[in-house]
């Protein structure tokens, strides 16, 4: 027999129906009371075992990847897209690495809070982006990678950067059609053609909005003071916009 769990993911109301008992354990960090949700998500058979085969996941994995992709085709009708990054919060702000699985995001993301003081984990590997009033705000997920690092936070979105390896440590400001097709790779994009041009919409916002980087490192503590000076040199910016 299915049960439900109620979630605030990102402001958004979100009803989820499952099976598995492991998926309310997964969302416990981001239970809400509410009345008529904003999103439903419904348990289906066939959709986990769909969600198997494209993913190679098994049983609750399965269906709490199923659960985050229901969702994740929902959130650009309401200004909102799933990435594939790492993001931190440091004073306040937000920063986010996108690179290739495997490449080092997550292990930067640790360097970052290896050696600077404040620095928090907001997810470690799906964020939800938020374009509102011409700011973009970064969410936690319960959906974090197998580290599960996540937090139930937000923060103003100040700077994404796209990490490649290399024995020196250089970073760049990238022009914007260069920066789409960095992001356009890291962002979920919807089946349904609509929500598509709706995610199309945000990644140009996103641009328009959030310096983009690229950073070719190693895996010293040079290649994070690296990032994080150009990255934070705007720190003494406010935070832009509250009623998020």
């Amino acid at each position: 027999m299915c049960k439900h769990i109620k979630i605030k993911l990102s402001g958004l109301s979100v009803d989820i129906e499952y099976k598995n008992e492991i998926i309310a354990g997964l969302c416990r960090d981001y239970t809400s009371e509410f009345t008529a949700p904003d999103i439903r998500v419904t348990y289906s058979k066939e959709g986990c075992e769909n969600e198997a085969r494209i993913s190679g996941h098994a049983g609750a994995q399965a269906e709490f990847a199923n659960i985050y992709r229901q969702i994740a085709e929902k959130l650009p009708r309401f200004s909102r897209a799933v990435a594939h990054g790492a993001v931190v919060s440091y004073n306040g702000n937000a920063y986010m690495f996108i690179a290739k699985s495997g490449t080092g995001k997550t292990t930067h993301m640790n360097l970052w809070q290896k050696y600077f003081e404040g620095v928090k984990v907001i997810n470690g590997d799906k964020p939800i982006l938020y374009v509102k009033n011409d700011n973009v705000y970064a969410f936690g997920t319960p959906w974090a990678g197998k580290e599960m690092l996540q937090e139930n936070t937000v923060a103003p979105l100040k700077g994404i950067c796209l990490i490649k390896r290399n024995e020196k440590n250089s970073i760049k400001r990238l022009e914007n059609r260069e920066a789409f097709e960095a992001i356009i790779k890291q962002i979920y994009l919807p089946e349904n053609q609509n929500s598509l041009d709706l995610t199309i919409k945000i990644i140009n916002d996103i641009i328009r909005l959030v310096p983009f980087y690229e950073l070719s490192c190693n895996i010293s503590r040079e290649a994070a003071e690296c990032s994080f000076a150009a990255m934070t040199s705007d720190q003494q910016q406010k935070f832009m916009g509250s009623d998020i």
